[in-house]
């Protein structure tokens, strides 16, 4: 190892006196890797920086009225429904002189690279928020989004500031054509509203204004391209909306087309024939706005030939077809041979293809009911038309006074109901199935023998499989009206309608169903005076009656409360001693109809020992009836009062009666109460003289349940009114069993305690009747089982 090593330092250590080191200097073979980093992020931001420029977004500044619904990146904004944009920011901007120096509102927003041709001179803004209106629902999807701002693209210079409108622009897409209209007011017409070409929608109202002077307003229209050859220079425009008031010494005209249109606004437009010709309108051309169509002069002129005189005014009268309005009567005149009226009539332009040889005219008079309203009571007579197409355009008609009473043009099933009576049925009264409209009354009239009326009915033709040859039809004008104490008073009507103007209904009874083929326009049907007379099948009775007093056709005969038939006619006997009544029983009175069936008139009875039937004051009289044993009968003899239960019909009761013995009758009366302990347990039903005129034998009805109650050692005692015992020691003791038995009259009993009761007692066992009681029967209190008794079915 040490052979290996320098004999001295020379190799490896610089000697001082050789002088200062010098450094080697070598060319590099290449870029240091020191630079390569802030290479690349100088060619990422090139890169970031391209994109930018080539793909990134554009920024504009939209200046605003008012911040409302701009959130900072939230609000979006769209064309044509694409989002394209976002708004970045939003600042206040004050004295703003784009606003004639008022505070607005600044929104930067920042928009796709592709929008950017967006950006140029006449583009506007303006924020979309939702808008009901009677024309429509616009912005209803920002309920959910929010509202945010539409653009309108321009044309020009690019630029990057602007002033976004206050409202919607007026401009509406699409080729067209724009006219004028102008008129002193606007009316209920707004951006939106409809324009109709014979009640076809062809445009709209695109945007108004005020006049330079203020004293018009001009009406801008869009009428849609293919409609556009529609409009000629010598067009009639008129506004169809709102309300128009009229006032003169003939009345009053108010005229109502439609709640919309109350509130939209609309305007419509016709060519007369003398201007057919004319040159089509351009855009911009100008047009006066008229009130209605006949101040347009725009409605085609037809003259009414009466057969004599009828009430119209010119100006107000109007003609309408199916409630609609369609035309107005300019004037009225006699005509030359005086014996019948010539009335010009202007009909609005819509029914031109409908006036011929096939259409009719006839004058209405006002009927009160809710569809015509107030209106058609203020105007008085009207107009109606029924306008049907033929083989020419005819411009005089024949008109009648008064209305058809039968068209069997009209569409549906025709058919005559005949009734001796109609009611208060009037023209245009419904009829009804199941309580649905289905039809209408027509019309009615006398029949040739004056034996009662034809009334002349149509139904719709998707109901007239309803109508079989066992259908039955029935009045329903009026009302019908049933009461008593416990339920009150129950006033029933099938509709408003019917109160108003009669009605009609039908139906079939179970066992019509399967008959007949179908029914045949013209078929007879009787029309009946109520459902029940109608559905219900019996037995026809005569009645003999002193008095007819309180009852009228129609009243019902009732059984415990349940009607079982009805008076079908009421007449004076040939004698004029009597009233000779026919009635009807129902199927399910048909029992009635035999010997020994007892009727009676049931009236309101009011007095100190009676309060009954008081409904009887408000439905009417009516007659009671309780069924007989005997063979089939259909005469009887009617009371005006209840028959009073004679001794045997009172044993045949169940239960137990007895007869007390009393030596006046005092204030007791059939159906005074009788009680034991307070309690009613039974009835008086009678009473009469005994066999010697000495006392009054009193028929007294137990209850079958209370029956174990009277014994042999019972006593009874007259409980009617007050007794009154003083003393200076006992003071003032009144008493009395009941306010019911000091009204009408009671009896009360008590039965000892065993062994003293004795044995039950059988019907028809005498009692005295004491005139009061002594005081040990009300100590009396015997232990008595009562019997579970229960009435047998009949």
């Amino acid at each position: 190892m040490a052979d290996n090593v320098p004999e001295d330092n020379d190799a490896i250590e610089p000697r001082a006196y050789e002088g200062a080191q010098r450094g080697l200097v070598r060319r590099s073979r290449g870029l240091p890797l020191v630079w390569i980093l802030p290479l690349v992020a100088g060619l990422i931001a090139a890169w970031l920086l391209y994109q930018d420029m080539a793909e990134g977004d554009v920024h504009a500044s939209i200046l605003f009225h008012s911040g409302d619904g701009l959130v900072k990146g939230k609000t979006v904004v769209k064309y044509s429904g694409v989002d394209i944009g976002v708004v970045q920011d939003v600042r206040l901007v004050p004295n703003a002189k784009e606003l004639n120096g008022a505070d607005g509102v600044m929104a930067e927003v920042s928009l796709n690279r592709s929008a950017e041709y967006l950006l140029v001179e006449g583009t506007e803004f303006w924020v979309v928020k939702p808008e009901l209106s009677i024309t429509g629902i616009s912005g209803l999807e920002t309920l959910l989004s929010g509202n945010y701002i539409a653009v309108e693209s321009g044309s020009g210079s690019r630029k990057r500031e602007f002033v976004a409108l206050d409202r919607p622009p007026a401009f509406i897409r699409g080729d067209g054509l724009r006219v004028v209209l102008k008129s002193r007011r606007l009316g209920s017409l707004s951006r939106g509203s409809p324009v109709y070409y014979r009640q076809l929608r062809v445009g709209q109202v695109a945007d108004y204004s005020l006049g330079k002077e203020g004293n018009e307003v001009s009406i801008e229209l869009f009428i849609r391209r293919e409609y556009a050859y529609l409009v000629h220079r010598g067009s009639r425009f008129w506004n169809s909306s709102g309300i128009s008031i009229e006032g003169g010494i003939s009345g009053i005209s108010i005229n109502l087309e439609s709640l919309a249109a109350l509130f939209a606004g609309g305007v419509s437009f016709y060519t007369p024939e003398s201007q057919r010709q004319s040159p089509l309108a351009v855009n911009g051309t100008e047009f006066k706005l008229y009130k209605n169509f006949a101040a347009a002069d725009a409605g085609i002129a037809i003259t009414l030939n009466f057969d004599r005189g009828v009430d119209v005014t010119p100006g107000s009268t109007k003609v309408y077809y199916q409630g609609i309005k369609v035309g107005e009567v300019s004037r009225a005149k006699a005509n030359n041979s005086m014996n019948g009226m010539e009335v010009g009539v202007l009909m609005d332009p819509a029914t031109d293809d409908l006036l011929s040889e096939n259409t009719r005219f006839w004058l209405e008079p006002p009927t009160f009911d809710f569809s015509g309203g107030l209106n058609e009571l203020i105007q008085g007579n009207r107009i109606e038309v029924d306008l049907r197409r033929g083989q020419r355009s005819q411009r005089t008609f024949s008109a009648r006074a008064s209305a058809p009473q039968m068209d069997p043009r009209v569409p549906g099933l025709h058919l005559r109901l005949t009734s001796r009576n109609p009611g208060s049925l009037q023209r245009g009264a419904p009829v009804y199935f199941r309580r649905i409209e289905v039809g209408k009354v027509q019309g009615m009239e006398l029949r040739r023998d004056g034996e009662g009326v034809e009334v002349y009915v149509v139904i719709e033709p998707r109901y007239a499989h309803l109508v079989k040859p066992g259908t039955r039809f029935w009045n329903i004008s009026g009302l019908r009206a049933s009461a008593s104490l416990s339920s009150g008073i129950e006033v029933q009507a099938d509709s408003l309608m019917s109160l108003l103007r009669g009605g009609v209904a039908f139906g079939m009874r179970r066992d019509d169903h399967e008959k007949g083929g179908p029914v045949q326009n013209g078929d007879q049907f009787p029309l009946y005076r109520s459902r029940e007379a109608a559905l219900e099948e019996g037995i026809e009775i005569s009645i003999h009656l002193p008095s007819a007093e309180g009852l009228k056709v129609g009243a019902p005969l009732r059984y415990k409360g349940v009607q079982i038939g009805e008076l079908t006619r009421l007449r004076l006997g040939k004698d004029l001693s009597e009233v000779q009544a026919r009635a009807k029983l129902f199927h399910r009175g048909s029992n009635f109809a035999r010997a020994g069936t007892r009727i009676w008139v049931v009236s309101p009875q009011i007095g100190i020992s009676k309060v009954e039937h008081l409904d009887t004051i408000i439905t009417g009289r009516y007659l009671a009836l309780e069924p007989g044993g005997g063979p089939p009968e259909t005469e009887f003899y009617a009371e005006l009062q209840a028959p009073k239960e004679d001794l045997v019909e009172t044993m045949s009761r169940p239960g137990l009666t007895v007869i007390l013995d009393a030596a006046r009758r005092g204030s007791l009366v059939a159906g005074s109460p009788v009680y034991y302990r307070q309690v009613q347990v039974g009835e008086v039903t009678g009473f009469e003289l005994g066999e010697w005129a000495d006392r009054v034998y009193i028929y007294v009805h137990i209850e079958p349940q209370y029956r174990p109650l009277v014994r042999e050692y019972t006593v009874f005692w007259n409980a009617s009114g007050v007794d009154v015992n003083f003393g200076l020691k006992s003071g003032l003791n009144i008493n009395t069993e009941s306010a019911q038995a000091l009204i009408k009259g009671g009896i009360a009993f008590a039965t000892p305690e065993p062994p003293f009761m004795g044995f039950e007692v059988e019907s028809g066992s005498h009692f005295p009747l004491y005139p009061r009681a002594e005081p040990k029967w009300y100590k009396w209190s015997p232990k008595i089982e009562l019997y579970n008794y229960a009435e047998p079915v009949k």
